[in-house]
């Protein structure tokens, strides 16, 4: 595994997967699925709070994250109905798809960057990589087609979850929230990774 595509799976386990750890590790310890969610919530936040601190720099991609944990927390005090709090994850989901999709309209889609985000994680060696080939046109075509690629696919996820919220048992629906959430971002990732290659030949025949 090369080390962009480890730094991508490592920052998104951060990003999304530390939520999903402590809503199940809540849970086990005895914690309602209500609590355990707004648990998930914080930690959620604490993380994207901690990135822009630690990158001292709050870019459009970290910006975006913060409106999405904005909009769940805010939902998440909105009452107290566990359905809701569950499906809000799904609305905060919903809404990250569409910005993604929309943000194709973009001179630059919010997939580039998430991407300027990786490389900066990766250290000073793979950020100047970035930089130097960040006006390549076939890696702007990769971005789009991230962007549209993970924004119809979780807008798709989102769109799954809500109907389990609310015609499935709310501990089944819960449970099968935060496994589709999963499968979903591990079914875009693979994606993201077998196709990398053939998305970034063209840049390293012209290096």
């Amino acid at each position: 595994m090369t080390t962009h595509a480890r730094t991508m799976i490592t920052t998104l386990f951060l990003d999304v997967g530390l939520s999903v750890v402590a809503y199940y590790a809540a849970n086990l310890l005895g914690a309602s699925a209500y609590v355990s969610l707004l648990i998930g919530t914080i930690v959620a936040g604490a993380r994207t709070v901690w990135v822009a601190v630690a990158q001292r720099r709050l870019d459009l991609f970290s910006s975006f994250l913060m409106l999405l944990f904005g909009l769940g927390l805010g939902l998440s005090f909105l009452t107290g109905d566990p359905r809701l709090l569950l499906a809000k994850e799904s609305v905060t989901t919903f809404c990250a798809g569409v910005a993604l999709v929309g943000s194709c309209v973009l001179n630059r889609p919010l997939a580039y960057y998430a991407a300027r985000r990786f490389a900066h994680s990766a250290g000073d060696e793979q950020q100047r990589e970035f930089e130097a080939t960040a006006h390549d046109a076939t890696l702007r075509r990769r971005w789009y087609q991230l962007s549209l690629v993970w924004g119809l696919g979780l807008t798709a996820d989102s769109v799954l979850r809500i109907v389990g919220v609310y015609t499935l048992p709310f501990d089944t629906a819960a449970a099968c929230s935060q496994a589709l959430l999963v499968v979903a971002f591990a079914g875009l990732i693979g994606w993201t990774l077998l196709t990398r290659k053939r998305g970034v030949q063209p840049v390293q025949r012209r290096s």
